[in-house]
C-alpha cells in the first residue's frame, strides 16, 4: 500500500527553497508514495515543473476569503456572519506590515492570526512535510493530521530573524527538524539544545544529468560580448544576498577600467532600490537585472565567473550548480561557505565587503590560468547527490 505525503510551501516561486522542493519531487517513487502539495500562493516559473503525479491541493475557502484584498476580505466575512474573522483579518494585516520587525518574525506574530481560517483536516496523511521556516512549518505543526511531522530549516537559522521562543513551541510540536548542512545543523543544536535529537542534515538536491541538459542554449543576452568578461548572480533580491556589496564591487572594478558585465538572476523587494544606486553610480551598462529565468542553467553555464555575494546562507544551490558547470567562482566567506568550497581549490573567497570582492574577481579577470585552474579542480570533483532522497526515505521509516 502506498504511503500518502503531505508538503507544505509558500510557493514555487525561483528561490532556492523551491528548487529544492521540485528536484525533490521529480525524483520520488510514486509507484511507493501519493504525494499532496499545499501552496500558500499557488503560483511561480516552478508551479509549471510541478510532476503531474503531485497532487496541489487547495487550502480552504476560508484561506482564500483571508487572502482576498484587505477590504474585500472584510466584506466577505462580514456578509458570510464571520466579524470574528474579519478581525483577525484587520490584526493579520496590521501585524505583516509592521516594517519595524524582520517579516519571518512578523508572520510568527500573524500567525494566531491566520490559523483559524484552517478547517480541522480531513485525512490523516502517513508523513507531513513543511518544507520551509515560517508558515509551512506552523500549519504542519498545528494544522495537519499525520503520523510523523517533519519540517525544514533552509538556512543559518540565527541570521533569519526569527523569535526562538516562538520556534520553541513550534519545534515541539514536529518529529523531525531538516536542516541543509553540518553548520546549519550546530546553529540549531546550540539554539534549541533540547531538541538536539530531532535535527538532522539533508542537502538540497542537485542533478548534473538535469541541469547539464538544461544549460545547452546560449542566452540572447550574451551574443556579440567578445572580449566582455561576464559575470553571473543567482538569488532573490534582497538584503540577504549581498547585491548591495555586488553592485560597488562592479563600482570599483569599472573605475579600474575592466571590461565586463555583470547579470543578475532572480526577482525581490529590493529591486528597485538596488536599480537606483545602479543608475546613480552610472553602472547601467556594467550591470543589469534580468529578472526571474524559469531556466538559469544556460547563464551559469556561459559566463566566464559566478559571484555569490551573500551576507549568510544556508547551503547555496546556486554555488552547488556552478560547481556542476565547472564555473570560476567568488563567494564570500559566509558562515556555511566552506561546506561546499575550498579557497584557492575551487573557488576564490572574499571578506564580506566590496573591495574583497572586487579584488577577487579581479585577480580571475588578471590570471587566465588561475580561472583555468579553479574550473579543472571543479571538473574532477563528483558532483550531484541524488542518493540524498535515500536519507528522505529513511525519514519516512524506509531503509
Amino acid at each position: 500500500m502506498k504511503k500518502s505525503l503531505l508538503f507544505v510551501m509558500e510557493s514555487m516561486k525561483s528561490g532556492g527553497g523551491e528548487r529544492s522542493l521540485l528536484s525533490l519531487l521529480q525524483l520520488i517513487n510514486y509507484e511507493k508514495y501519493d504525494v499532496d502539495l499545499m501552496l500558500f500562493d499557488p503560483s511561480g516559473l516552478f508551479f509549471d515543473m510541478i510532476p503531474h503525479e503531485v497532487n496541489v491541493v487547495s487550502l480552504g475557502k476560508g484561506y482564500e476569503f483571508f487572502t482576498k484584498p484587505f477590504v474585500e476580505s472584510l466584506k466577505t466575512f462580514l456578509l458570510n456572519l464571520k466579524p470574528g474573522m474579519a478581525l483577525n483579518r484587520l490584526r493579520y494585516s496590521r501585524t505583516v506590515n509592521q516594517k519595524n520587525i524582520p517579516e519571518l518574525e512578523r508572520d510568527q506574530l500573524a500567525w494566531k492570526y491566520l490559523r483559524p481560517v484552517f478547517q480541522k483536516p480531513e485525512v490523516k496523511y502517513d508523513a507531513a512535510i513543511g518544507y520551509l521556516e515560517g508558515k509551512p512549518n506552523f500549519f504542519v505543526a498545528d494544522c495537519v493530521d499525520a503520523k510523523v511531522k517533519i519540517g525544514y530549516i533552509h538556512n543559518d537559522y540565527s541570521k533569519l530573524g526569527l523569535n526562538s521562543s516562538s520556534d520553541k513551541k513550534t519545534f515541539d510540536k514536529l518529529d523531525i527538524i531538516v536542516t541543509v548542512s553540518d553548520e546549519c545543523k550546530k546553529v540549531l543544536e546550540k539554539t534549541f539544545p533540547q531538541f538536539a535529537k530531532k535535527f538532522c542534515v539533508i542537502e538540497n538536491i542537485t542533478s548534473p544529468k538535469i541541469l547539464t541538459k538544461m544549460s545547452e542554449e546560449i542566452p540572447e543576452e550574451f551574443v556579440g560580448k567578445d572580449g566582455e568578461k561576464i559575470i553571473v548572480t543567482v538569488g532573490r533580491i534582497s538584503q540577504q544576498k549581498g547585491y548591495d556589496i555586488a553592485i560597488e564591487a562592479a563600482e570599483i572594478l569599472a573605475k579600474k577600467g575592466y571590461n565586463f558585465k555583470w547579470f543578475s538572476i532572480g526577482k525581490g523587494e529590493l529591486r528597485e532600490e538596488f536599480e537606483r544606486r545602479i543608475e546613480e553610480k552610472k553602472l547601467q551598462e556594467k550591470f543589469v537585472f534580468l529578472g526571474e529565468k524559469s531556466n538559469p542553467y544556460p547563464y551559469l553555464a556561459n559566463c566566464d565567473i559566478y559571484v555569490q555575494s551573500s551576507y549568510f546562507e544556508g547551503k547555496s544551490i546556486a554555488v552547488d550548480e556552478a560547481k556542476i558547470l565547472a564555473k570560476p567562482i567568488v563567494a564570500t566567506k559566509f558562515t556555511t561557505v566552506y561546506d561546499q568550497l575550498a579557497d584557492g581549490e575551487t573557488a576564490l573567497l572574499a571578506e564580506i565587503n566590496a573591495e574583497s570582492v572586487a579584488e577577487k574577481i579581479a585577480q580571475l579577470f588578471d590570471d587566465e590560468n588561475l580561472a583555468e585552474t579553479l574550473s579543472e579542480n571543479l571538473k574532477k570533483m563528483k558532483h550531484g547527490n541524488e542518493e540524498e532522497i535515500e536519507k528522505f526515505y529513511a525519514l519516512l521509516g524506509e531503509k
